[in-house]
């Protein structure tokens, strides 16, 4: 009787194991818009019966998130050491935001958010060449001015 008390408080405090999700963790670390990413979590306690990362991308200049958010599904590569890799959608997204979704005894416990902010961010103009904005105004300013100036010296 006091072996069958002693196996099921065991078991017991076995099953109330918390389940703890690692940091996760994004590769590459530059990573940019529709780029390939390999997401990585490290989950103990309970073993999970299934291991999952929703991923939402988001243009931070406009401040939409776009609807189709990706729901893969992550492989165990190793002692709850989990993995998947996706390819991002969103030609004008600066960030996004993926959470570890895992199903314990039917029922899924999820982990902290992790943002992730795009190392190339596009400007929201289309363009991303990283110069100073309306300098091409100025080198147009410059030369309506010269063309003024010769102008008025062959009027003379």
């Amino acid at each position: 009787m006091i072996l069958v008390n002693i196996i099921g408080s065991t078991l017991g405090v076995a099953q109330a194991l918390p389940t703890e999700f690692g940091t996760i963790t994004v590769e590459p670390a530059d990573v940019t818009a529709q780029s390939t990413v390999t997401i990585t979590v490290t989950i103990s306690g309970n073993t999970p019966s299934e291991v999952r990362v929703t991923v939402e991308e988001c243009n931070g200049n406009t401040g939409v998130c776009y609807s189709d958010i990706q729901n893969m599904s992550m492989t165990e590569v190793s002692s709850g050491r989990y993995q998947t890799t996706l390819t991002l959608k969103h030609a004008d997204a600066t960030n996004m935001t993926a959470i570890v979704l895992a199903k314990i005894n039917d029922q899924w416990e999820h982990s902290p958010k992790k943002i992730v902010v795009f190392s190339a961010a596009p400007n929201g103009n289309g363009d991303d060449n990283g110069g100073t904005p309306g300098f091409e105004l100025l080198l147009v300013l410059v030369a309506v001015g010269l063309i003024v100036v010769i102008g008025k010296r062959k009027r003379f």
